[in-house]
């Protein structure tokens, strides 16, 4: 049965498509300088005969009122609408009430709507490259918004509710979707034959069916973006390609049961609806956007929270130059809520205050915060709440004399250990010294002890010399005169022997 609905909705679609393409047309046109021309009726009383009247790259200006007419946009202007809410424009008897033929065309600040005598066909049909739909109502047609055989647009801040079909991608490739709010739909956003499109902060809801596939799946980039539908996702593929998530980061599913155990705003588990389509890092709370210019520059915050978040904004306090994130949350009473948000630190820096409106949060600095962009993480119990990020240059000045305050104090703690290490060793050395004089002294009273044995010694070593010597002398001197004595008695007797010979 949901194959037959299937061929025969690409059938009607296939007609459809025949009968307006045949309406394309080639016309040449002379470049002139960009003009606006004035939708109301003392000027162009229809938007039609403004564009007929446009040269290329020229604004029609539609001032606020209702219109009953079916546009065709065969030249690359900018059809923009005084109030969003306010100009109206109700499509006729065709099968569009705005068809963008022509390439580089945009379209915004418009409400589109099918009169209830012909709900069939488009609110806008694009069928051309490198076009612009923004910040438009599409309502009440059986197909929205349809990009058909179409490359390269840009379709974003728009709010697509009450169709049949509210998003719709046929044989189309490399268009980006952000920031549009599809809701109330019977098929919230439907890609048939259509690769290579990212899909990014979208929040999709209250359809019956979110997301459904039928022969795409190639490369369809799909991150930031909020499911709460009937039936999240329908595909016919087995072999889908798509990538559900970027930098770590997927998208937030109303009927995800997993954890985060690391509160860091990432599901712990995947969330799968089928082994072809797979998000691995599912958001615990819908994604939201802020954009930021201040002195000429750009900064971009980021939010993940489980309540419904309003009035999201930045402010700078007059009279304090405080830089502050502003949200309004809202959920069921008693119930915990959480926020992670993502704040660039060149817009602002540390220390950061989060105040709700029941008093002062303390949040959690998370690991992935680095030197570009800070991640903080807090919670709260739910009920009506403004929550409030304030970073103050007071603040960040004082903060900045504490942490000197505490490396002052560092460094002061480590020379006391310095001093009272070399404290420590001087007292160690005078100890060793001590010891050491003691030791010299007994030394040198050793020395002395010796140096007396010694003393004595010589002395009774000269006096042994003197004894010797002495008794040597003696025994010399009785030697010798012995030996003269001898030789002296020797000598008589021989002579006495002599003289009685003769």
């Amino acid at each position: 049965m949901v194959e037959l609905k299937k061929a025969i909705a690409i059938l009607l679609l296939a007609v459809f498509l025949s009968s307006i393409l045949s309406a394309r047309q080639q016309e040449i046109f002379v470049a002139a300088s960009p003009t606006t021309i004035h939708v109301f009726p003392a000027a162009h009383p229809t938007v039609q005969e403004a564009i007929n009247s446009a040269n290329p790259g020229d604004t029609i200006l539609v001032h606020e009122g209702t219109y009953y007419e079916d546009i065709l946009i065969s030249k690359s202007v900018l059809l923009v609408g005084q109030d969003r809410d306010l100009t109206v424009i109700y499509g006729n008897q065709s099968q569009y009430v705005i068809y963008v033929m022509a390439s580089g065309a945009s379209v915004k600040d418009l409400t589109v709507r099918k009169t209830p005598l012909n709900p069939y066909g488009s609110g806008i049909i694009v069928g051309s490259v490198g076009n612009v739909i923004l910040h438009n109502k599409i309502e009440d047609s059986y197909y929205g918004l349809m990009i058909s055989s179409s490359n390269n647009n840009d379709v974003s801040d728009n709010i697509i509710s009450n169709n049949t079909n509210g998003l719709t991608l046929y044989f189309s490739s490399n268009n980006a979707f952000s920031g549009n709010v599809v809701s109330n739909n019977s098929v919230g956003i439907g890609l048939y034959f259509s690769n290579n499109n990212v899909f990014s902060v979208n929040n999709v809801n209250d359809n019956l069916a979110g997301i459904t596939f039928y022969s795409s799946g190639g490369n369809n980039v799909l991150y930031h973006n909020s499911f709460n539908n009937t039936v999240q996702l329908l595909s016919d593929s087995t072999n889908s390609t798509n990538v559900w998530s970027q930098n770590g980061e997927g998208n937030y599913w109303s009927d995800y049961v997993g954890q985060d155990s690391s509160n860091d705003g990432i599901g712990d588990s995947p969330y799968t609806t089928g082994t072809e389509n797979r998000d691995d890092y599912p958001l615990m709370g819908a994604f939201y956007d802020l954009t930021v210019i201040l002195k000429s520059q750009t900064y971009f915050v980021n939010l993940i929270c489980n309540s419904t978040v309003s009035d999201l904004r930045f402010e700078v306090g007059e009279e304090t130059g405080n830089r502050i994130v502003i949200f309004n949350t809202a959920k069921e009473e008693g119930t915990i809520g959480f926020s992670r948000i993502m704040i660039p630190l060149n817009l602002m820096d540390h220390p950061f205050i989060v105040i709700s409106s029941e008093g002062e949060i303390t949040p959690t600095l998370l690991s992935v915060s680095n030197e570009t962009n800070v991640y903080l993480y807090f919670t709260w119990t739910h009920s009506n709440q403004t929550i409030s990020i304030v970073s103050s240059q007071t603040l960040h000045l004082y903060s900045d004399l504490l942490d000197k305050y505490a490396k002052l104090q560092g460094d002061l703690h480590d020379l006391n250990a310095t001093y009272n290490s070399f404290m420590e060793n001087y007292r160690i050395l005078l100890d060793s010294l001590g010891e050491l004089q003691n030791r010299y002294l007994a030394l040198n009273a050793s020395y002395y002890g010796h140096l007396s044995d010694y003393s004595r010694n010589v002395e009774n070593i000269q006096n042994l010399l003197y004894v010797f010597a002495a008794t040597t002398a003696i025994f010399l001197v009785t030697t010798i005169y012995l030996s003269k004595r001898a030789h002296t008695g020797t000598g008589s007797e021989s002579s006495k022997r002599k003289n009685s010979t003769y």
